[in-house]
């Protein structure tokens, strides 16, 4: 019996090999495999601060009100000039990988809590954009022509608004690369609504999610 089984289990074994030997025997000059590729959207946002002596990702942008009344031509009586106050060589890096489903991506921006004096808004005016290299993509669209403003009722609202549309696939390059901004201030409504004291809120950019 055991002679049997052992035949048994050799006949099928080398049916096996056949089998193998067969399937493998249709070789030619050509063969081929398949290669997946796994391309997730990406949506990466900084801003980067080439004012500084050394320059570095942003931190704390502070306006000294007293530049409004204290400086050259302002220091009359009479007169308060808020746009002798500015800050430039802001830039917004990103990296954005879009999907066909929703090809393209904005940069917003909004305040988000804290305080922000009546009377006076922020205006922030994208300058300019570029990429480090041609082949990065393009930076989307911007519209020096029409800043975005920012004023003390936007903290109670949250409303944000776009500051950079119709982003496509693009890495900027790091740096000073990408969307340049400057900020300055400019009277908004009566300035009876401009009180002193001191005011804080968060200047808030995001790229649209994925």
């Amino acid at each position: 019996m055991k002679k049997i089984n052992l035949l048994t289990i050799a006949l099928l074994a080398l049916g096996a090999q056949n089998a193998i030997a067969q399937a493998d025997n249709d070789d030619t000059n050509v063969d081929q495999h398949e290669l997946q590729v796994q391309v997730q959207e990406v949506a990466l946002l900084d801003i980067w601060d080439a004012s500084l002596a050394t320059p570095a990702d942003v931190g704390v942008i502070a306006f000294d009100m007293a530049d409004a009344t204290t400086v050259g031509a302002n220091a009359e009586a009479g007169l308060y000039d808020f746009t002798a106050l500015e800050y430039t060589d802001l830039w917004l890096n990103y990296t954005s990988v879009v999907s066909a489903a929703e090809p393209t991506r904005n940069i917003s921006v909004r305040f988000n809590g804290g305080s922000f004096p009546g009377g006076v808004q922020l205006v922030i005016t994208p300058e300019e954009s570029n990429v480090e290299n041609a082949d990065n993509g393009t930076p989307g669209t911007i519209d020096s022509a029409n800043p975005i403003k920012l004023g003390a009722n936007d903290i109670v609202t949250g409303t944000a608004q776009n500051i950079v549309t119709q982003i496509e696939s693009v890495y900027t390059g790091d740096e000073a690369f990408g969307v340049k901004l400057k900020y300055t201030l400019e009277q908004f409504g009566s300035f009876s609504n401009y009180i002193a004291g001191s005011y804080s809120t968060q200047v808030v950019y995001t790229l649209s999610d994925i």
